[in-house]
Parts: structure tokens; C-alpha cells; sequence
């Protein structure tokens, strides 16, 4: 309905709990912006110092960016996982299971306020992927 805020409207988390997640996914959202910032403070600095260094350095430095970039793309990717589940959240759809559909535990949402999907159905997610029947669309489970 129009007008109606999805934080009164949750089907198994009361609206102060939804906030609590709220407020845990921004916390998370903060440090990660503020580690990515220091990451490519140090990487540029690695790069500015590159121009005299030997061979054996530039590797060395070549190798740090490598993992730099790395953790940045890490990085990347659970802020996006975090800006869904926000999204969710203002939605009306945190919570639940994007596989099946059933509210994901209290418990693993404390862990991981970001998680998609419930424990079981992230179970049967790898076992596909062990068997090499693939994980393509994960509805077709």
C-alpha cells in the first residue's frame, strides 16, 4: 500500500530490529568506504615510488597492488551485497531467503546482516556447484 512504511509491515522482525540491522549493515558500509579509501591512499602512494625502483622492488610492489586490487574488488563486492540488503530493507523484503523464500535466521542475519540466502538453501547452492550441475539461476532449485 502506498504510504505505508515496510518497517512496520515485516512479517517476522519487528521494526526495532529492522533498524538494529539497519543500523549494522550502515556500520559495515562505513568501514568498508573507509579501509577502500586507505587502500588506494597506499596504493597510489606504491605507485608514485614505482618510477625508482629496481626490478626486484617493482615486483614486489607489483605483487602488493596485485592483492591491493584484490581486496578492493572484495571490497566492492560486499558493499554492493549491502546496498541490497538495505534496499531490502526499505522494501519490506529483508530477511527472507532469495532462493526459497523463507525468513532466513535471526541468528545468521547477526552474523551476516547482508546474507541472501538462508543456511540450507546456501547448502544446496554448493552441493550444485560440487556436482557441476552449476548454479546459474538459483531459483531453479
Amino acid at each position: 500500500m502506498a504510504g505505508q512504511d515496510p518497517l512496520d509491515n515485516h512479517e517476522f522482525l519487528s521494526r526495532d530490529e529492522l533498524e538494529k540491522f539497519r543500523e549494522l549493515l550502515f556500520e559495515e558500509k562505513d568501514k568498508l568506504l573507509h579501509k577502500s579509501a586507505q587502500l588506494v591512499k597506499a596504493g597510489n602512494i606504491e605507485l608514485d615510488k614505482n618510477e625508482m625502483l629496481d626490478e626486484v622492488d617493482l615486483a614486489s610492489a607489483t605483487t602488493e597492488q596485485n592483492l591491493t586490487f584484490k581486496l578492493l574488488d572484495r571490497d566492492r563486492k560486499l558493499l554492493q551485497e549491502i546496498e541490497h540488503a538495505l534496499e531490502k530493507i526499505k522494501n519490506g523484503e529483508y530477511g527472507f531467503c532469495e532462493g526459497t523464500g523463507e525468513a532466513i535466521p535471526k541468528r545468521r542475519l547477526e552474523v551476516r546482516p547482508w546474507c541472501r540466502h538462508s543456511v540450507k538453501y546456501k547448502e544446496q547452492l554448493e552441493r550444485m556447484k560440487k556436482s557441476g550441475r552449476g548454479v546459474g539461476d538459483e531459483d531453479e532449485i
